[in-house]
């Protein structure tokens, strides 16, 4: 069985993604960050998948989340043209997350610090 995992396209000013936490186990279909959709995981075969792109008039999508040799392959049907969503990894922490300073970077700056005040006097503002 294959591995969760998200797909993810943007596509005319919206962003779609299609999320499969683990299998078994739902499929949601986020549109600009929100579920509009939800269908079982595929399992040995292919799960369709139905939404609409706001706007007016409202778009319907087609999405096909599909297992294939032990992975998942996503596509889009969106007025007539198919698209492949790219797959990317689940994880813990997003890749442009923030993370925090070394601590021995962390200790360097706070004994900066500390010898400006000591250098300065009181260390306090005025």
């Amino acid at each position: 069985m294959g591995t969760g995992g998200r797909f993810h396209l943007d596509q005319d000013g919206h962003s779609i993604t299609v999320r499969l936490v683990r299998a078994p186990g739902p499929v949601e279909v986020l549109v600009d960050g929100k579920v509009v959709a939800q269908g079982p995981a595929p399992h040995r075969g292919t799960t369709v998948l139905r939404a609409e792109l706001p706007g007016e008039p409202l778009r319907p999508v087609i999405l096909t989340l599909a297992e294939v040799r032990g992975a998942y392959r996503c596509e889009m049907e969106l007025g007539g043209v198919r698209y492949t969503l790219p797959h990317l990894p689940l994880t813990e922490r997003s890749p442009a997350a923030p993370t925090a300073p070394h601590p021995l970077r962390r200790l360097r700056r706070s004994l900066r610090r500390i010898a400006r005040r000591a250098v300065s006097g009181s260390g306090r503002h005025r």
